[in-house]
């Protein structure tokens, strides 16, 4: 095409009766417009292309304070989720008093439950126990309940990951348990030898006796 359109501008210039030269020079000009005129599209399409970035800049920084503040209420989260699982009440898969039958029956958890020193001392019995998860983290569900009571308490075991669970109180550290509120149960949340524990106990039936 570029050759017909020469050979067109040829025989045009031919009828002005343009020397030789002069035709020569008209087509380094018109070589010279082709070279530019992609440069002036790229100029044209820049502006677009850097709209683009800042529009994509603009919509991850709209974005971060949603993950900043799901970070930050992970413990809410983590209490929701738990309080949820409690109401539901779901049959237990394992009943026994004792932990080791918890142990011998956890077999497919990366770790091995335990007995936490705060579960100890609520004096609670332990009922038995199903799996489930927490925050889409396999964990050990454990019902338990105080001597004399029917009011059930559960209690959450699973891996303690800082990076999915954010910073929670450590009672290896001699930090306190965090106390959240969700559904009208209490969820009691900390760390202890590695684990994240989630301890609920109902509180619309009669007053906080923990």
């Amino acid at each position: 095409m570029k050759k017909q359109l020469k050979q067109t501008v040829r025989e045009h210039i031919g009828n002005i009766e343009l020397d030789e030269t002069q035709i020569h020079e008209l087509e380094s000009m018109m070589r010279a417009a082709e070279e530019i005129r992609p440069q002036k599209i790229a100029v044209r399409i820049l502006p677009w292309t850097v709209a683009g970035a800042l529009a994509a800049f603009l919509l991850a920084f709209l974005l971060t304070p949603v993950f900043i503040d799901e970070v930050k209420n992970m413990p809410r989260l983590i209490a929701e989720e738990v309080a949820k699982n409690h109401l539901k009440m779901k049959p237990l898969e394992v009943s026994t008093d004792k932990l080791q039958d918890v142990r011998d029956y956890f077999d497919k958890l990366d770790f091995v439950p335990v007995e936490s020193s705060l579960f100890k001392q609520s004096r609670l019995e332990l009922l038995g126990g199903r799996y489930c998860s927490v925050q889409g983290i396999t964990a050990a569900q454990l019902r338990a309940s105080k001597p004399g009571s029917d009011r059930l308490q559960t209690l959450y075991q699973l891996e303690y990951d800082e990076s999915v669970f954010n910073k929670l109180p450590s009672l290896d550290k001699g930090e306190k348990p965090l106390d959240v509120y969700a559904k009208g149960i209490k969820v009691r949340i900390w760390v202890e030898k590695g684990l994240l524990f989630a301890l609920t106990e109902d509180i619309t039936s009669s007053g906080d006796n923990n």
